[in-house]
């Protein structure tokens, strides 16, 4: 899905029109504009049917480091929504650079360094990494940390590239299946309205570059569904914040919590995540599975176990993995039309967590 050149190259990226309709809710629209500084919350309303998900896309764009920096976390926005073609996102990175002080020839010059370099500075080995991240084919290794590690970066600074990459492979997601209409974003993005936004606008970049301290899971964290797969990042408030996401999404109810373990173990596979997939394994035993038909079930993305919204769910976890934008769209949109719009954004939440999830573990046994 990789791009060549800036942002006119990425609008021809083929998308599809939203099919979903936005829902006004005050109450939470005030809240997502205190807790990111951004004034238009109306994006957020076509989230609003499944609440723990618009919470979720205000919560991710949200990034506690400790160790990193934040113009480089916005780097990585930059480089793995183009990875992922996500035009909403990569939009949104664009103007954050633009928030910065960037103009946007200066923007193009530095994406074409960040991709194109014969001869690596540090910071293109950490944009290498992070593709590899967002890619995970394969993931990336032992050998990928030990250059950045020689590159001069440290061990909490490769934890929190790759917690970046994976917050940006679920906010992809999140926009991409929904069909979110980019086409403001890109407009606002390079043109002269930034200049004059940004002298009102700061307070986005303020809100996202709060210092955060170190922070660790408790006991009662390590408990809940996936909290294994997350404990590369501990000791850093990334894993306590992608915990206590995902923990709201288990605790709702638009979709079943076997299902929800289905489209996990189904990206889990699919990512050759062994922790997330022996997770899944165990919750659905808890839902009454058989090793043997979960076996069945990723093996033929079907089974007599399976009711015809299990199916269906399975069936587009799958190709949550790698897609091009317009046609998992077409695809979403089905789903969207056979399961409803409350339970279809809990099936987007759940896939994009897993995605993200899933890169993450390879921080647990690096190849």
């Amino acid at each position: 899905m990789e791009q060549d050149g800036g942002m006119p190259l990425l609008m021809d990226v083929e998308w599809e029109e939203c099919f979903l309709e936005p829902v006004p809710d005050a109450e939470f629209e005030r809240w997502a504009r205190n807790e990111t500084g951004n004034p238009n919350s109306s994006p957020l309303r076509y989230f609003v049917p499944c609440p723990w998900v618009a919470r979720a896309a205000v919560k991710l764009t949200s990034l506690p480091l400790v160790h990193l920096d934040h113009d480089q976390a916005d780097l990585v926005a930059l480089v793995v929504s183009r990875d992922n073609s996500c035009r909403l996102c990569y939009a949104g990175a664009r103007s954050l650079l633009r928030l910065a002080g960037m103009r946007p020839k200066r923007i193009d010059r530095l994406e074409e360094g960040l991709l194109s370099a014969d001869q690596k500075t540090g910071t293109q080995r950490a944009m290498d990494f992070v593709r590899r991240v967002s890619r995970s084919n394969p993931p990336p290794g032992k050998a990928d940390q030990k250059a950045l590690i020689e590159a001069g970066y440290t061990e909490g600074q490769i934890k929190e590239l790759a917690y970046v990459a994976a917050n940006y492979v679920a906010i992809n997601r999140l926009t991409t299946f929904t069909a979110m209409p980019p086409q403001r974003g890109e407009r606002i993005a390079d043109g002269w309205r930034m200049d004059v936004a940004r002298f009102f606008l700061q307070g986005i970049l303020t809100k996202r570059r709060r210092s955060a301290k170190p922070e660790f899971l408790t006991t009662e964290h390590r408990q809940r569904p996936f909290a294994a797969s997350l404990l590369g990042l501990d000791g850093l408030p990334a894993a306590r914040k992608l915990l206590e996401i995902l923990n709201e999404a288990w605790d709702s109810t638009l979709l079943t919590r076997r299902a929800k373990a289905l489209a996990f173990a189904v990206v889990a596979r699919g990512l050759e995540s062994r922790v997330c997939e022996q997770e899944a394994f165990r919750l659905l035993a808890e839902e009454g599975l058989e090793p043997k038909q979960i076996e069945d079930i990723l093996a033929h993305l079907g089974s007599p176990a399976l009711d015809v919204a299990e199916t269906t769910i399975v069936r587009f976890a799958r190709e949550t993995t790698w897609y091009q934008p317009a046609q998992i769209q077409r695809q979403a949109r089905e789903v969207h039309e056979q399961l409803g719009a409350g339970a279809f954004l809990e099936l987007v939440g759940i896939t994009s967590l897993a995605n993200a999830i899933a890169r993450l573990a390879f921080l647990l046994d690096p190849v």
